[in-house]
């Protein structure tokens, strides 16, 4: 079954720090949300941790439309968190994308 959005783009980004890398991914966070907040479209970019493993960290967004988060995508400040994101993770970065259920 084909799923067709025509709403905002959710997406759901999860990463797993890597033991004693803890601090180190949180303060990089920072930086990229404080940018990607005043993008064009983005709706919601809200952090949130693991109460039962403090090592996951996990990013909610909203955005607008796909165009909106292909820019997003194509930012400078998120090429940059990937990067270090690649050191600091076990596995990189995890995204699913979603949609809204109408129900």
């Amino acid at each position: 079954m084909t799923v067709r959005n025509t709403g905002p783009i959710v997406l759901v980004a999860r990463m797993k720090a890597r033991p004693g890398k803890e601090q180190e991914l949180k303060d990089a966070l920072s930086p990229l949300v404080a940018a990607t907040r005043q993008e064009d479209g983005c709706l919601t970019y809200v952090p949130h941790q693991g109460l039962d493993d403090p090592g996951l960290l996990v990013m909610h967004e909203v955005w607008q439309s796909e165009e909106h988060l292909r820019a997003h995508s194509a930012g400078a400040h998120l090429r940059k968190f990937a990067e270090l994101a690649d050191t600091l993770t076990v596995d990189g970065i995890r995204i699913e994308r979603l949609t809204e259920l109408e129900v």
